[in-house]
């Protein structure tokens, strides 16, 4: 299954609005712990003077004014500094704009000198603006514990965004030190978004550190809770946490492998009711079985395909998956009616026909097996397989009508398994399909051809993709060969064209 990565991230709120406005008149409970959230940015008045200059410093018609604007408070602030003692969350606000500005300004880079900030103390020495700014904001809380949830949120502003963007652009460009270092940049502004964890899950994964990777994709779908914003981010993560479980389970052994497995097969269970409908579903069916499997939980794989027994809106690819998990529980009854489901959905579902005809064999319903077949051969027609199914059946009822003593039925039905195996093997080009892809607006069919003729072969394959009435939406051809005998070579054949459903090729000869 591939799960698009999400490269975009969440718009957030400009901090240079304010997200916590200056408060006008209200005076601070003693101590310093309001009530409620409201930070003075009225006191002193240096602090009152100061949003002039943040007025300049935001309108301010060139990078040279801008800059000289943000020296000026960063300097105003850093000259006496025990003038805001008083009201610390005033200062620290203050501060956090600054740096704010400061850390998305062109070319000043993460870690500057302080004095090209506009500080006086210590002019030479490197400020961290991210690390100083994360400082503030918990100075901000400690002054006034009121303030803690809309502290949190002024943490996602425009220097948090411009890291969380790098750490995503690295990542998608393969740059894992440079994804890293963003991505813990990000979190240092705020630890519970689940951006820069998926970023550290993928570095993780790349550096096959599993442990690690699966750490921070639970992380993601912690943080991402129910917002939908995240939706595909959480997927996306719950999908890899629980394919790396499992991986992890099969590499143990024990109670470790237990307790892994299960963790992996709730992961996609949960990912499976989070998506019915998606194209993955089969996928995630598949591996649920399997998690359940290394478990040793087998007597839970049923609950796999439960809801499939009755569904009337699965696809005829997830019905026909959850047939194949059903046959490798051993529970044929239920197998063979999900095949049937997935050729009532889709008569042309190669896959489900054949499965129809194998289902049936296991239960010595012979006769039965000849409707499916035809539709296969139709479908499928240079199987050798598909044509065996015949000669299978016909074996069958030859058995069945010896044990009766009709000799009559017995050599008709022994011309009849002579006549299928013969076909068979007489084929000249034995066909595989070995997958078929279908989208929206598109399909693709992928055949393997292997050469049984002693004469190489060159042929012209013609496939026809079929809606789900089996009318033909679209045709193509490609060509193959030369082929030697016991040579096989593979061909896919494409096709454009809304909703195709199947599939079926002419014959080769």
């Amino acid at each position: 299954m591939r799960l698009t990565f999400m490269a975009g991230v969440a718009t957030v709120v400009s901090l240079s609005g304010a997200v916590l406005v200056p408060s006008v008149g209200l005076a601070q409970p003693g101590g310093g712990v309001a009530s409620s959230c409201t930070i003075d940015q009225n006191n002193p008045k240096e602090l009152a003077l100061m949003s002039l200059k943040f007025q300049s410093a935001r309108s301010a018609p060139t990078p040279e004014a801008r800059q000289k604007a943000l020296r000026d408070i960063v300097k105003e602030l850093d000259t006496k500094p025990e003038r805001y003692a008083k009201n610390p969350a005033g200062y620290h606000l203050s501060l956090v704009q600054a740096l704010t500005l400061w850390g998305v300004e062109p070319g000043i880079g993460d870690t500057p000198v302080r004095s090209a900030l506009g500080f006086i103390t210590n002019p030479t020495q490197p400020y961290d603006i991210i690390v100083h700014m994360d400082s503030s904001y918990k100075a901000m809380i400690a002054a006034i514990p009121a303030c803690e949830a809309d502290v949190n949120g002024m943490r996602q502003n425009e220097v948090w965004l411009a890291a969380t963007k790098a750490a995503l652009d690295a990542s998608n460009g393969g740059n894992l030190d440079s994804a890293e270092y963003f991505a813990k940049r990000s979190m240092l502004m705020t630890a519970t978004n689940p951006y820069p964890h998926y970023v550290l899950a993928n570095v993780a994964n790349a550096r096959n550190n599993r442990a690690n990777a699966i750490m921070h994709w639970k992380h993601v779908i912690k943080y991402a809770a129910d917002d939908t914003t995240y939706r595909d981010l959480k997927n996306s993560s719950m999908y890899y946490a629980a394919m790396s479980q499992l991986e992890d389970a099969q590499a143990k052994t024990g109670a470790e492998q237990q307790t892994a497995a299960r963790e992996s097969a709730e992961g996609f269970k949960t990912l499976l009711g989070a998506t019915p409908d998606s194209p993955d579903a089969p996928n995630l069916l598949l591996s649920w079985a399997d998690a359940l499997t290394v478990a040793k939980d087998t007597a839970q794989i049923p609950t796999v395909y439960a809801a499939l027994l009755t569904s009337t809106t699965a696809s005829d690819i997830a019905l026909t998956t959850a047939g194949v998990i059903a046959t490798r529980a051993n529970k044929s009854d239920d197998a063979l009616k999900l095949f049937e489901n997935a050729t009532t959905r889709n008569r042309f579902n190669r896959d489900a026909q054949r499965n129809v005809a194998a289902a049936l064999y296991g239960k010595d319903r012979f006769m039965q097996m000849f409707a499916p077949v035809r539709t296969l051969v139709e479908l499928d027609p240079n199987n050798s397989e598909a044509w065996m199914l015949f000669a299978y059946a016909s074996q069958g009822l030859a058995k069945a009508a010896q044990t009766a003593k009709k000799v009559v039925e017995t050599k008709a039905w022994t011309d009849s398994l002579v006549k299928y195996q013969t076909y068979a093997e007489a084929l000249p080009v034995k066909v595989e399909v070995t997958s078929f892809d279908r989208r929206k607006d598109n399909a693709s069919l992928v055949l393997s051809l292997e050469q049984v003729a002693a004469k190489d072969g060159q042929y012209s394959v013609t496939a026809e993709f079929l809606d789900l009435a089996g009318a033909v939406v679209a045709t193509a051809t490609e060509a193959v060969g030369p082929i030697k005998k016991g040579e096989s070579k593979s061909v896919t054949i494409k096709a454009t064209g809304a909703g195709i459903m199947s599939y079926r090729y002419k014959p080769l000869k």
